[in-house]
């Protein structure tokens, strides 16, 4: 995210890491860095960094955070290797409520770069991923693992939308445009709407054996270290479902990079209804969060800006 939080401060963020953490940061900056979650780096006097993250949470947020931290820390003590899990503070928590609304946890900072954007451009890193998930599909599901629903976030609000474009929405920059663009594909959205419903019974009658997933296995959320390992961050999103959740963002590109994956997990033949509803989901998703945010209040920011980019993306012109 690119603008900080006002509600967290790098003097917060100090005083939580040496209070629950038993950190002495002599210096806390904040990394405008990826979007949805808000980051630090913590540096202390004596050389250690930690890279710090905060989460805007809802009433049941808290819960998956929790064990979804749990779920990463659980695969990285059991040898996979390529998860990066957070550090447990002094009382052994994982996740810490920082203020009303907002959860906070702390890993260590890890040499390394990524992609500015999520495509899979690299064959020979496509491959890598490939294996690294198919060895992930292939864990015994941790204890505290959640099951991933077919739920699309924000439905109620995309649909409450699509039946208030009679007149003008006027709570923001962007709060009009919004409303046009979904004017002119409100057909799109309620087929788009109906053909997700028509995959998720075709795969739901599906027996198939859901997997350990990752969520978001895509270029920026994987860190190429100097000696050329790749690990996963992220893992807010881990959830026992099907495998194609993964693989939607590693097959096809530059290459097919299936052998790879086979050959951790499996002789698995993705099936192609898994892997349109995926991409039908993530779409959806996004397009019904991006639409929640502009049909009410919101400000100026360089984060709506680029949340107004994305939706672009995925609503026709």
């Amino acid at each position: 995210m690119r603008d900080e939080p006002t509600e967290i401060s790098c003097d917060l963020v100090a005083r939580i890491l040496k209070e629950h953490w038993g950190f002495a940061p002599a210096e806390v900056a904040y990394a405008p860095v990826g979007f949805g979650s808000y980051h630090w780096i913590a540096s202390g006097t004596d050389g250690p960094r930690w890279f710090v993250t905060a989460d805007r949470v809802g009433p049941a947020d808290g819960e998956s955070i929790t064990a979804a931290m749990q779920t990463s820390r659980e695969l990285t003590h059991r040898g996979y290797d390529f998860a990066v899990a957070p550090l447990a503070d002094r009382g052994g928590q994982l996740v810490r409520e920082v203020s009303p609304g907002w959860t906070l946890t702390v890993g260590p900072y890890l040499q390394g770069w990524s992609t500015p954007d999520g495509d899979w451009d690299d064959p020979a890193e496509r491959e890598q991923i490939a294996r690294i998930i198919g060895r992930l599909h292939t864990a015994p599901p941790p204890k505290a693992l959640q099951r991933w629903d077919f739920a699309i976030p924000d439905r109620a609000a995309l649909l409450a939308a699509l039946s208030d474009l009679d007149h003008p929405w006027s709570d923001g920059l962007y709060a009009e445009p919004t409303r046009l663009r979904l004017a002119g594909a409100a057909s799109y959205g309620h087929s788009r709407l109906q053909y997700y419903d028509t995959l998720v019974r075709e795969v739901e009658a599906s027996a198939d054996p859901w997997v350990v997933t990752h969520g978001e296995p895509h270029s920026a959320n994987v860190l190429r270290t100097a000696n050329g390992e790749m690990r996963l961050v992220d893992w807010v999103t881990v959830r026992l479902a099907p495998r194609e959740r993964d693989l939607k963002s590693v097959l096809g590109g530059p290459t097919d990079v299936l052998p790879a994956y086979q050959s951790e997990a499996g002789p698995i033949t993705p099936r192609t209804a898994a892997l349109e509803l995926f991409d039908a989901w993530w779409a959806l998703a996004e397009t019904a969060s991006y639409v929640k945010l502009f049909h009410h209040p919101h400000p100026d920011s360089e984060d709506t800006k680029q949340s107004w980019r994305e939706l672009t993306e995925y609503l026709p012109g």
